[in-house]
């Protein structure tokens, strides 16, 4: 009689062949007439074959064999002993191996590591260790996707740790030591994560230790042929070479699975447990009346959402209409103001632009006194650049207001401040000098350059320049050590000017200074400092006054260097 075994091949068909045919040779010897033919398999393999009846006696792990058995009628007859513990029925359990040098120290360390093992279905190879880092809280289910499942041998598993082609590898107990004993690893290259000894195993593992492998007898054999198959396995001594081939002592009764039974129901998988659809079509069965009133009262919630959602339609559209008549008012009032505005052009133009022309028309007296004396083209040339660089500094003062009063981008560019001040300097040296005010200026910290509107920022120092100029004048009867001071203060992200004067000061604190139209200088227009405080808005910046004692007055304007400064 030919009866044909399949075997899981879980390190490889050779292997799979080399370890059980000698445990097949032994049951033909002691029952000679007797023939069995071995098949080795992936899990797959295993199963399918089974399913079509090709197999009389399957040889698998106790993970299969449970699964198998809860749902086909399978005998169990027999449990291979081991030598690994103190358990001799149990020696299954997950390794998570990794190399010596690997960063990972512990099982919660390898959330990001590149994680292999060879099936899903693997008892020992995975499921193991599944279960454990569920029960620890490790990890949710896009962890256990990521998890590359490569297919048998396992021990390619462990040559691509070594080689460093994988971080993880999830291995059945023993399979290190055994790879060791045969020469083809070091086992000081490798780790063990979570290791730990049960029983005093032999091996480390990482996991509680599990039935060992068994020998079960399917539909397709017959019993008597079955119960001579088990008595022949607990005949074989612990020493045989087919024992030894198989690494077992021989032996024993079936183990009992209902640990094996746990890992599956803990993890949904097994085999009796009902899929949720059955669960609910049971429910539905003995509860018809509530599930037709949940199913009526789903209905109405239904239609209750669809009103409301009708509702806010129809209050959206009419929001957005209210919405669009506030912007197209909005647009009006704008152009209103911009009309309004225009009326303040005349009057800023002539504040603003006084300077550059008073500058153009000096040159120009002193450019006809030197042609009436007979200077010659290259004397007269000096004289007309200055002369076209009022021209050109009216121009942008002039563009600039336009700017403002179209609400047109300002032209921002990267500025030398230092340079910038120095220039301002130069514009208004000449009258400090005549009226003996000291103009002074100090700078602090690195300076860098500020991301601003080149004429703006000018017009802003000019302007404070002249008012603490005109502050110095006003006193009565005059003063002889009259002063203007610059402190500019380079910081991290932004700069701080300090212009302090010893003029009269500021009579109260709550004085607009910088309110449009608002002066205190008899033919004064009010807007020098309304512009420096727009000026500086546009930059993120601001501008502040207080008086000092016992007379005078400190304007500090801060200036970050560039806008992102002030967003962030």
């Amino acid at each position: 009689m030919i009866y044909d075994v399949g075997v899981l091949a879980l390190r490889g068909h050779a292997h799979a062949r080399e370890a059980w045919q000698p445990t097949l040779d032994w049951l033909e010897a002691q029952n000679p007439g007797y023939k069995f033919n071995l098949h080795t398999y992936d899990f797959d393999q295993l199963e399918d074959a089974f399913l079509h009846g090709w197999l009389d006696f399957i040889l698998t792990s106790p993970g299969q064999a449970t699964k198998l058995a809860r749902e086909y009628p399978i005998n169990w007859l027999a449990t291979q002993k081991t030598a690994y513990s103190n358990l001799p029925n149990k020696s299954i359990a997950s390794v998570v191996v990794v190399r010596e040098a690997s960063p990972y120290k512990t099982l919660r360390d390898i959330n990001k590591a590149n994680v292999a093992a060879v099936s899903e279905k693997a008892f020992g190879g995975f499921l193991a260790l599944r279960y454990e880092l569920d029960k620890l809280g490790y990890f949710n289910s896009s962890f256990f996707e990521k998890i590359h499942f490569t297919g048998p041998p396992t021990d390619q598993l462990i040559l691509d740790v070594i080689k460093n082609d994988l971080d993880v590898a999830i291995v059945p107990a023993c399979t290190l030591e055994n790879m060791a004993k045969e020469g083809r690893i070091q086992l000081h290259n490798l780790r063990v994560l979570n290791e730990k000894r049960p029983a005093d195993s032999v091996c480390a593992v990482s996991t509680p230790l599990y039935p060992n492998w068994t020998m079960a007898m399917t539909e397709r054999a017959p019993a008597d042929v079955g119960q001579m198959v088990a008595q022949t396995l607990f005949a074989m001594p612990e020493e045989h070479p087919a024992a030894v081939a198989a690494n077992n002592v021989g032996w024993m009764l079936p183990a009992p699975s209902i640990n094996v039974d746990k890992v599956y129901k803990h993890l949904d998988m097994h085999p009796l447990q009902k899929s949720w659809g059955q669960k609910a079509q049971e429910w539905l069965h003995k509860n018809q009346a509530i599930a037709m009133a949940s199913l009526l009262t789903l209905l109405l919630l239904t239609g209750y959402h669809f009103w409301l959602e009708w509702k806010f339609k129809r209050s959206r559209e009419e929001l957005q209409a209210t919405m669009n008549d506030l912007r197209r008012k909005s647009s009006m009032l704008e152009h209103a103001q911009r009309i309004t505005i225009v009326g303040e052009l005349g009057s800023s133009l002539a504040h603003e632009i006084n300077q550059p022309l008073a500058a153009i028309k000096n040159y120009s007296q002193g450019a006809k006194v030197r042609m009436e004396r007979g200077a010659t083209a290259e004397e007269m040339s000096p004289i007309l650049d200055k002369t076209q660089q009022q021209v050109t500094s009216a121009s942008d003062i002039i563009q600039r207001l336009r700017s403002l009063i179209n609400k047109t981008p300002i032209e921002k560019s990267w500025v030398d401040l230092p340079f910038l001040i120095e220039e301002a300097m130069k514009l208004v040296d000449y009258e400090f000098q005549r009226h003996r005010i000291q103009l002074g200026v100090l700078y602090s910290g690195e300076p860098q350059k500020v991301f601003a509107d080149v004429t703006g920022l000018q017009q802003v120092i000019l302007n404070v320049l002249n008012n603490a100029k005109d502050a110095c004048l006003s006193h009565s009867p005059k003063r002889k050590d009259l002063y203007v001071d610059l402190h500019v203060s380079f910081c991290d992200e932004m700069v701080i000017i300090d212009v302090t004067d010893n003029g009269i000061g500021i009579e109260e604190e709550s004085t607009p200074l910088d309110q449009a139209f608002y002066t205190t200088k008899e033919n004064g227009l009010g807007l020098g400092l309304a512009i420096c405080r727009d000026v500086l808005d546009a930059h993120h910046g601001s501008i502040q006054f207080r008086s000092i004692e016992p007379t005078g007055c400190q304007v500090t304007i801060v200036l970050p260097y560039q806008e992102a400064c002030h967003e962030s």
